[in-house]
């Protein structure tokens, strides 16, 4: 008997409470993970948006997630070292970070949007850099932490400086670019410098 058909042998064994039990708790690992329903809700834009998955989030990642375990060539369920939830939330991670990563590759080779703005409760491009806690008074914390440190690692680079300043205070692209002389293309630029050089310092924002 192969490994995948020792999985799906275990899978078929399970009782239905055990698997309800299961796809609940991935459930509320995706709705904690993607903060649904909360003040930072990662769902209302971004990777993790309707618009970008082409369906309701949760329901995305859940349906996803149980396919890929279950389909005849799934994933391999370790069911000697893991549960059947803890295996779920594993491959739902993976999906999760999979997702975040091909937007962010789209995006950044995209035109981009000449109006955008910081919205401190969208900051998706940051939260995303790090895994912090779903308790809202948390990442509260851990955004102002980001504020500081973006402005301290800026310091240096009068032209990114200026532009993180006026980004988290708000302003638009467009306005930026014309308050600094610059061309759209080059405020795009100082954007991903300054993901880039949050990026080096995500291990500061953990609380």
């Amino acid at each position: 008997m192969t490994r995948r058909e020792l999985v799906l042998k275990k899978l078929h064994s399970l009782s239905d409470k055990e698997q309800e039990y299961a796809v609940s708790e991935l459930t509320r690992f995706v709705m904690k993970k993607l903060r649904k329903g909360s003040k930072f809700d990662r769902t209302l834009s971004g990777a993790h948006s309707e618009k970008n998955l082409g369906d309701e989030a949760v329901t995305f990642y859940v349906s996803k997630t149980l396919e890929a375990l279950y389909k005849p060539d799934g994933w391999d369920w370790k069911f000697e070292e893991r549960s059947l939830a803890e295996q779920l939330i594993r491959i739902a991670k993976k999906f999760i970070s999979d997702e975040v990563s091909k937007y962010r590759k789209l995006r950044d080779k995209a035109d981009g949007d000449p109006y955008h703005s910081f919205v401190p409760k969208d900051a998706n491009d940051l939260f995303d850099l790090l895994d912090t806690s779903e308790n809202d008074d948390e990442i509260s914390v851990v955004l102002d932490r980001i504020y500081l440190i973006a402005k301290e690692c800026t310091a240096d680079d009068d032209n990114l400086h200026y532009f993180t300043l006026r980004y988290l205070d708000g302003a638009d692209f467009k306005t930026i670019a014309s308050e600094m002389e610059l061309h759209i293309e080059q405020i795009y630029v100082l954007r991903k410098k300054l993901v880039r050089r949050l990026e080096s310092h995500k291990d500061e924002f953990k609380l």
